[in-house]
């Protein structure tokens, strides 16, 4: 009995010391969400719910972790026992840090980037990055914190690293491309682009390795980044995803210019607000006089390169129902083929 008791007043303390810090863990979480709560209201930060979500459950483990710590330290356990529970506590902490420290950056990059009314980032590529050398970094020093050198390691994959440099080349070459096209924004998700080689489509996704667009007929192009930083490469989006479309029409020289004027900017200005393109007003301009046709171009202002499709075949239908009814001729250009007689044969001569 007294052995008992003797037991439970050797670890009382531990146990105190250990709820104690548990409790004051939970407090201090709920203090802390409710304070960054605060601040999201009032200034309207968004990263306040980055934190919030990667702190969540976080410093409670912690918490737990350090009580067990300091009650360790006053139990009867060996010394032996007491200093890998010690290490590997250290070890957990670390870890959990590093998670909570990853999630923070990659969380507060995508606050960043959603600021962005009108264009979407692609993030896979730094999200990548980023738990990459968080993670190695807090391994490293979870090494160092167990009692494990790091300094051969880093020697080894010094030496090593050159290797693998050379072995991996064309994914390192990759990789770079997309940091590059990502930092630059010369091109990012959301963006319609075209290709020199003649790919096109809307940029799904920028990974560490390739960039897939994804093409009107619902199909993924994947590019290795490399070929795509040196391809001419048009982006239909920048600086801006309104952008004007020409829609050619051929009229005959009886037409009467005015009135075909008139007719053209009055359907294309009902076809826009049907659409709800209310932003800029349809343009008509004569471009030239050809051997048999006047050529001119309908200029109207789109939302995306996407919208010509069904934009143009609007257009072209109520275009030519009203020339129909007005009585307005579209014609084609016509070319006039002159056949040369053939020439004599010299057989046919006479001696």
């Amino acid at each position: 009995m007294n052995n008992d008791l003797t037991t439970i007043k050797d670890w009382l303390a531990p146990m105190i010391i250990t709820g104690s810090i548990i409790v004051a863990g939970i407090i201090i979480q709920r203090l802390i969400i409710l304070y960054l709560r605060k601040q999201a209201k009032k200034e309207n930060w968004q990263g306040a719910g980055v934190i919030i979500t990667s702190l969540r459950g976080m410093v409670v483990l912690i918490s737990i972790l350090m009580g067990v710590y300091f009650g360790l330290a006053d139990s009867p356990l060996p010394p032996s026992t007491i200093n890998i529970a010690q290490k590997l506590h250290r070890a957990l902490v670390i870890l959990i840090l590093t998670i909570i420290t990853a999630r923070v950056l990659t969380g507060l990059l995508k606050a960043y980037t959603s600021r962005e009314a009108h264009a979407q980032k692609s993030l896979s590529l730094f999200n990548s990055i980023i738990n990459i050398v968080v993670y190695v970094i807090g391994m490293l020093i979870i090494l160092g914190a167990v009692g494990i050198s790091i300094t051969p390691i880093l020697t080894a994959l010094g030496v090593g690293g050159l290797a693998v440099a050379l072995a991996l080349q064309d994914t390192l070459t990759n990789l770079f491309a997309g940091v590059h096209i990502t930092v630059a924004r010369i091109i990012k998700a959301g963006d319609y682009v075209m290709l020199s080689s003649g790919e096109e489509g809307t940029v799904s996704d920028i990974t560490w390795r390739v960039t897939t667009l994804l093409t009107t007929s619902n199909n993924i192009v994947i590019i290795p980044n490399s070929k795509l930083a040196s391809s001419i490469v048009t982006n239909y989006s920048l600086p801006a995803k309104n952008m004007d479309m020409a829609l050619p029409i051929h009229v005959g020289y009886n037409a009467d210019l005015e009135k075909v004027e008139k007719i053209t900017l009055e359907v294309a200005i009902e076809v826009m607000k049907e659409l709800g393109i209310e932003n800029a007003a349809p343009v008509v301009r004569y471009r030239e006089f050809a051997p048999s046709v006047i050529n001119l171009n309908l200029w109207i202002t789109i939302h995306t390169f996407t919208d010509q499709p069904s934009i143009r075949h609007a257009l072209m239908k109520r275009i030519y129902r009203r020339y129909k009814q007005e009585g307005i001729e579209i014609s084609l250009p016509e070319s006039t083929v002159h056949i040369a007689p053939p020439k004599p044969s010299p057989m046919g001569r006479e001696k």
